[in-house]
């Protein structure tokens, strides 16, 4: 009787080689899923020629880099700034003063930058000072400019602010951007902007201020 029981018990054990299959099994799900994570969170639309390039502030030079590609490319005479004044700490992101300079060094004349009036400090204080800006101008048109991870909810924020204004908008990812769905979870900053987006969005659905 006791024999059976113990033979009994080790059927029960999971063997080395289970293990190994179940573990081979659960990796490309979960890459499939933090990839999918990534993904979400990114999206662009087909550009056209517009008034105006807003480069949202907070990131890297990549922003610059890209509105440039644009400029160059004629898809729009006017780069829109927001005013940030000073540098958020704790971040790798030029505010507006860098960014005007990065654009004059590269040959954009000083009259094709606008800047916003109002000093802002999150997505929501840009996109208003945006609409004012453009409002002001009479223009009817923009191309949205930041990194790939904040694209789904910088432009999401967009569409709501100008929805009743007849300007249309477009929203483009920073194409050399550290950033990418296959690889970002490779990264410490990539689990932070990536859970912080998400967070993020989650605190725009229930309303929530929180950048």
């Amino acid at each position: 009787m006791e024999k059976k029981l113990e033979k009994r018990g080790k059927s029960k054990g999971k063997s080395p080689c289970g293990i190994f299959v179940g573990v081979l099994l659960f990796l490309p799900l979960l890459y499939l899923l933090l990839r999918g994570m990534g993904a979400y969170l990114i999206i662009a639309s087909k550009i056209e020629a517009a008034n105006a390039i807003v480069v949202l502030s907070g990131g890297d030079e990549s922003r610059m880099t890209e509105a440039l590609r644009l400029y160059n490319q004629n898809y729009a005479r006017k780069i829109i700034l927001t005013e940030t004044g000073q540098k958020v700490e704790g971040y790798k992101q030029l505010h507006s003063f860098d960014m005007r300079i990065v654009l004059l060094n590269n040959g954009v004349p000083s009259g094709n930058i606008l800047i916003t009036e109002k000093k802002v400090s999150s997505t929501r204080d840009e996109v208003l000072a945006v609409k004012n800006l453009m409002k002001n101008q009479q223009m009817n048109s923009a191309i949205i400019v930041t990194d790939p991870y904040h694209t789904r909810r910088a432009f999401g924020i967009f569409q709501d602010a100008f929805k009743d204004s007849g300007i249309k908008l477009m929203i483009q990812p920073t194409t050399n951007s550290w950033y990418n769905s296959r690889t970002w979870f490779l990264k410490p900053e990539g689990w932070k902007y990536t859970l912080l987006e998400y967070l993020k969005l989650i605190a725009d659905k229930l309303k929530i201020e929180m950048d």
